[in-house]
């Protein structure tokens, strides 16, 4: 009784003390949500309301506005779009984190060993007082832009909410949130919906790259680092902050499920450490399990997506060490609803279940979905989508509840996840000194470009790996490396992601049963980047002992001109002596093709000539000019290529932004044109070349007709664009073709080749991605500074055969495949059927030519051992065919 009476006032108190934290709180809401104007406030509508969308800079706009009045949120700049758009980052947690956030992006770099293997001491203050640090990429594909709506009420949420549940976020978490990561493509996006939202082209697709120059491919960049957006998010993931855990946020087709989540379906990288697939499954079945406790339909996971390959935003993270986690939400029409029919699910029995009321209304003109098809309840799908209306406050709703799920689950495990992310580090680095692997080399004096293997290294260190130049010789295996070879230590923490990137990719066959075919891959199943650069990396099993200098600087391959004279001899090596070559033709210097592999410039003086030697690495040696009497050896001469280069209206051009992107890097003027230029004529008048990027022949020709596209971007070349690029040829013009419109030339021009791809069905060849070997003929001028044996990127592009009995034209192989061992790195189904087949044929139609690129020499901007081909191409296009060159 005398215990009970003493602790009887405690009570007491305690009960007045929650009453009055409980009354705190409240006060705190009204004044902060009093202080922070809400999306609609500011924007005008509610996220998600049907057919609205906020523009890019109002969002900015809201993002600084809730910055300035809350003490949770703060706002940077990462830089400039390649439009001069602000990409820009949030940092979101607790007021006294964002006080003192540079010592906790320190405590995450320890996390990552990026100041040595932090002390005993150390690591257990940041297993107590380390944040989980959260990054969430949005709407990297623009026309999937639903995420960026749900960021502003997600921001809006973290800097007015005082609940538990968000209280526990901010105290455990920093967030990064990237709104977009496709600024330019936002705007674009609005910007065409509002113009056709409640007009007759309402589903009028965008006839535009949704990114200036990479499309859909947008996410296809996270090793290459050619966009400014990508080089933005290198930088933020693995030089700034280092985050350990990493969502991106998508959409997919809306006649499905409606959310995809984590984890992705088989198989696995075995360079990716197994906890980082378990962290895959936990955080994203923690997102499922609120979607469905919610209520909500289509909730599926290990389906579509594999958890092999080196390709969407967060799953480059893999390698890092990152748990890198992806959702795919039902897409609507932009911002405006859709409606689908109503499947028939059965019971048990077999009886069917009909749904009931009078189901949905039409939206506008658009015609209803078909049913799903995918509706048998499952583990990984137990609630199937059944039919109806889906709009865009849909998908915000499913961003919402997915991405505050996966910030609660992380927060409640916080120190589960440090400790482990920190385990799988140790291991990383402990691995490099046991694994077979011990280093990885670049050798500086076996290089068919030096300059490529410099560009090699900088994709590296962009991506955070540590790479050493050798002081001294190494000799390692039985083999000697020059001194300033670069050199790859395994003991490291991103060593998975450096070996992954460079070395020989094999893919794991996944079959449903031994006797039937294996299950295609979901996207490209080879990246090796030392072979799509030309560059000799070597694996090393014995460790280096030669001492070593970590690079921290782009490396700088050193030109020069040596002798004395007024004419000028160049190696051409690779792609980067193009850009040489375009600034001396616009010095009005007088270049030619000397075999083998070398430039002759005359017209220059010394002063010209030095600087370009300095900045692109060449040798360049200074001649007297042949003595009187001697005869010049034959020539092909080099001039400056007047470019057309065609963009079609479909939408599907993301290999017209590649090549557009390609051309701009290595300095080509080029003009674009349309269909309409194509069936207005007199090309020849205008261009020397003209390049048709990778397009089926039939959207080339005929394009999108219906209705509901808007009349100016209706149709393709038609016949009047096709007859007028027969007479371009015919007044000796130069059509370049790149994969599948090859079949336009093959089709409609009377050229003696035959594309054999296009006979096999896909269970006889298919290659959705791959690196393989082709034979180059260096005695043409069109192989300058390619390597004899060499790598190109194949997928499931046209390869050739060449016809007999016409005799008038003249194919050329520039390049083939070999009789065997086709396939360097990844997978391909049908070898054989390629084997000693024309790659690249050039067919001289006297007095033009029409190149036939089977194989795509600029794919993504990665196959950097095949642009010269295209380049040389171009060159040529200014000048009748001229001579074969000789060795």
């Amino acid at each position: 009784m005398t215990v009970r009476r003493a602790f009887r006032p405690l009570v007491c108190l305690a009960v007045l003390l929650l009453a009055l934290s409980l009354l705190r709180p409240s006060v705190e809401v009204v004044a902060t949500a009093a202080g922070v104007p809400s999306p609609e406030q500011f924007i005008g509508f509610a996220m998600g309301t049907d057919n609205k969308l906020a523009r890019w800079d109002k969002i900015v706009d809201y993002m600084k506005a809730v910055a300035s009045t809350s003490d949770r949120v703060r706002v940077r700049e990462l830089g400039k779009t390649s439009q001069n758009n602000p990409l820009i980052a949030l940092e979101i947690s607790a007021p006294e984190t964002l006080k003192n956030l540079d010592r906790y992006k320190q405590l995450e770099r320890r996390l990552y060993f990026q100041n040595g293997t932090p002390s005993a001491r150390d690591r257990d203050e940041l297993f107590r007082q380390g944040k989980a640090v959260v990054l969430i990429t949005c709407s990297t594909h623009a026309i999937e832009i639903g995420a960026t709506q749900m960021a502003l009420e997600l921001v809006h949420h973290l800097a007015t909410d005082n609940s538990s549940a968000t209280k526990n976020i901010l105290d455990n978490v920093v967030l990064l949130l990237v709104p977009s990561v496709n600024p330019d493509g936002q705007i674009l996006v609005t910007d065409w919906f509002n113009r056709n939202v409640g007009t007759p082209y309402e589903s009028s697709p965008i006839p535009y790259l949704y990114h200036p120059y990479v499309g859909h491919d947008s996410n296809r960049d996270m090793y290459m680092f050619t966009q400014k957006e990508s080089q933005y998010m290198a930088q933020l993931v693995w030089h700034d902050w280092f985050p350990s855990v990493w969502l991106d946020q998508h959409q997919m087709s809306a006649n499905g499920p409606r959310i995809f989540v984590m984890p992705a379906t088989d198989p696995i990288n075995l360079n990716v450490h197994p906890v980082i697939y378990r962290w895959n499954t936990i955080l994203g079945q923690s997102q499922a399990a609120a979607l469905e406790t919610a209520g909500k339909d289509g909730i599926i996971y290990n389906s579509t997506y594999t958890n092999f390959w080196e390709g969407a935003l967060a799953w480059s993270g893999w390698w890092h060490n990152q748990i890198g986690l992806l959702t795919e939400v039902a897409s609507a029409r932009i911002a405006a609803p859709v409606v689908q029919q109503m499947a028939v699910r059965r019971d048990l029995s077999g009886v069917e279940q009909r749904p009931t009321g009078d189901g949905p209304e039409p939206i506008l003109s658009a015609a209803p979905l078909p049913p799903p098809t995918d509706t048998t309840p499952r583990t990984e799908y137990p609630r199937p989508w059944m039919g109806g209306k889906w709009t865009l406050r849909d998908i915000v709703d499913y961003e919402m509840i997915s991405t505050l799920a996966l910030l609660e689950t992380t927060a409640d495990r916080r120190e589960a996840i440090l400790r482990q992310i920190y385990e799988v580090n140790r291991q990383t680095i402990d691995e490099g000194r046991t694994a077979s692997v011990k280093a990885i080399v670049i050798p500086a004096d076996r290089q068919h470009d030096p300059r490529e293997a410099a560009h090699l290294i900088e994709k590296l260190m962009i991506a955070g790996v540590e790479v050493y130049r050798a002081d001294g010789t190494i000799d390692a295996e039985d083999t000697q490396f020059a001194a300033g070879s670069y050199v790859i230590p395994m003991t490291q923490v991103f060593a998975r992601y450096a070996k992954d990137l460079l070395e020989k990719q094999t893919y794991p066959e996944i079959r449903k049963s031994p006797d039937t075919p294996a299950d295609p891959p979901y996207d490209v199943t080879a990246w090796s980047l030392g072979m799509q650069f030309g560059v000799d990396v070597r694996f090393l099993t014995t460790p280096v002992t030669t001492k070593l200098t970590r690079l921290t600087q782009p490396i700088h391959i050193d030109g020069r001109v040596s002798g004395n004279g007024p004419r000028f001899v160049m190696n051409y090596d690779g792609p980067d002596t193009a850009i040489a070559i375009n600034r001396l033709l616009k010095a009005n210097a007088k270049l030619a093709y000397e075999a083998p592999s070398r430039v002759v410039v005359d017209g220059v003086s010394r002063d010209v000539m030095e600087p370009i030697a300095k900045e692109f690495g060449l040798d360049v040696v200074s001649t007297p000019p042949a003595p009187a009497g001697i005869a010049e050896p034959e020539r092909q001469a080099i001039r400056a290529p007047r470019i057309g280069l065609y963009y079609p209206w479909t939408g599907d051009n993301t290999d017209e932004g590649w090549t557009r992107w390609v051309l701009e890097q290595y300095e080509f003027n080029y003009t674009t044109i349309h269909n309409a230029d194509m069936r207005a004529g007199n090309l020849r008048r205008q261009f020397d070349a003209i390049i048709l990027p990778d397009q089926n022949p039939r959207e080339i020709l005929d394009g999108l007709s219906l209705n509901t596209i808007r009349p100016e971007f209706r149709g393709g070349i038609g016949d009047a664009g096709l007859e007028n690029l027969g007479r371009f040829v015919s007044q000796g013009g130069t059509l370049i073709t790149l994969g599948a419109a090859s079949d336009l030339a093959i089709d409609r021009f009377p050229i003696p080749v035959r594309n054999l791809k296009r006979s096999l069905r896909r269970e006889q060849h298919f290659a959705p991605g791959t690196i393989v070997h082709i034979q180059v003929d260096p005695t043409q001028a069109m192989s300058a500074g390619v390597a004899r044996d060499t790598y190109g990127f194949y997928n499931n592009s046209p390869f050739f055969t060449l016809l007999e009995g016409f005799n008038a034209l003249r194919p050329t192989v520039i390049a083939r495949f070999p009789n065997q061992d086709i396939v360097a790195s990844g997978w391909l189904r049908g070898e054989d059927a390629m084997a000693g087949r024309p790659a690249v044929v050039s067919v001289d139609m006297k007095p033009g030519r029409v190149v036939l690129f089977g194989l795509r020499p600029q794919h993504r901007a990665q196959t950097h051992a095949t642009f010269p081909l295209l380049f040389n191409a171009l060159f040529l296009a200014s000048d009748a065919a001229g001579p074969i060159l000789t060795q």
